[in-house]
């Protein structure tokens, strides 16, 4: 049973009630999180607008109504067309247009640092200039946890936590954080808010890491060890629902973050093992090891790029993202489903898919 009945409702009024006279401009539309975002919009009878590398590629968003603008979030000018070009059709229909930036480079390796910068940072500054261009009436920007911090204390931490993960020198949690920074910045001439995800799991498709691991301990081949890091977890659908919640309800300049619970990763290894039937892992890697590690991965990778565990995401293995969405569900109403739920939900989904085998 979901929460909602344990709720009390949301303390703040909805400020963009979005009908079907609105348009809603997405990057990243194709993605994970993104996918389920216009899922919810279309549903709802939205008109979604979105920017597309390849509009070949994504038959799936057209078949669902959806209007397709070829551009990259690093070709300013594809950008503000295809946002002008949302913003004429909601205006004709006589609604608003706003904006769900979710389009970004989630990666590890560090060959690509110069990609993050130029598709984190660089293309979300072209959002927000075709945002502002269009006269958008709020522009919703999909960060990270990641680009909250750490606890220190053993503690959660909320959006109001001072930032503490720069000195990592992680390119994915540079420039997530510099990128919110840019939204943030914007709030006096534009509408934004933000949302914090953590750690998202539910019935991925293609070559999602999430995906590769449930496979690997459903097979027998989980690790034997667990970093000594604690992750922020959140189902698929329950993030789509706060980014949509968050896009009507959210204060201007906010940020929210949206996580259902906590777990030291070796109890989130062992909590999927026991969903998909495999192997736990036995033991905690010290830090200390961890730390000798990264030097040696460091060189390994300088001669090999690793894909597997990049020097960076090593490092991001030791954190402690202990986060806290009350935030989100006190304001926005948000109800998330229990991480244990989701989980046998996306076990269900992924057997019936054929995606893991039978149970």
């Amino acid at each position: 049973m979901r929460a909602e009945s344990r709720m009390p409702p949301p303390t703040n009024p909805i400020a963009h009630a979005l009908t079907e006279r609105d348009s809603v401009f997405v990057t990243g539309a194709t993605g994970f999180l993104g996918a389920a975002v216009v899922q919810r919009l279309r549903a709802r009878g939205i008109a979604v607008h979105a920017l597309v590398r390849s509009v070949e590629a994504a038959r799936e968003l057209a078949q669902q109504g959806c209007v397709l603008h070829a551009g990259d979030l690093t070709d300013r000018g594809s950008v503000l067309r295809a946002c002008a070009a949302a913003a004429v059709d909601a205006r004709a229909r006589g609604g608003a247009l706003l904006v769900v930036h979710s389009g970004a480079l989630i990666s590890y390796q560090t060959r690509e640092r110069a990609a993050a910068v130029r598709i984190n940072v660089e293309g979300t500054q072209h959002v927000l200039d075709a945002a502002r261009a269009s006269r958008a009436a709020r522009l919703l920007f999909v960060s990270s946890v990641v680009a909250v911090g750490e606890s220190k204390d053993g503690r959660a931490i909320d959006e109001t936590a001072p930032f503490n993960l720069g000195h990592l020198g992680v390119h994915y949690t540079d420039t997530k954080r510099a990128a919110e920074e840019l939204v943030l910045a914007a709030t006096d001439a534009l509408d934004v808010v933000v949302v914090n995800p953590g750690a998202i799991f539910g019935p991925a498709t293609g070559r999602s890491n999430t995906l590769k691991f449930l496979k690997g301990l459903a097979d027998g081949r989980g690790p034997i060890a667990a970093p000594p890091g604690t992750i922020s977890v959140v189902g698929i659908g329950d993030t789509a629902d706060g980014t949509v919640l968050a896009l009507e309800r959210g204060r201007r300049g906010e940020r929210y973050v949206l996580v259902e619970r906590y777990l030291p990763t070796i109890e989130l290894f062992a909590t999927i093992a026991g969903a998909v039937g495999g192997r736990a892992a036995r033991f905690v890697v010290p830090r200390w090891l961890l730390a000798c590690a990264i030097p040696f991965a460091r060189a390994w990778d300088a001669l090999s790029p690793i894909e597997l565990a990049p020097p960076q995401a090593l490092k991001m293995l030791g954190c402690e993202l202990r986060l806290d969405g009350a935030k989100a569900k006190r304001e926005l109403g948000w109800t998330p489903e229990p991480f244990d739920d989701v989980l046998r939900a996306t076990v269900v989904e992924l057997r019936k898919r054929g995606d893991l085998p039978p149970g």
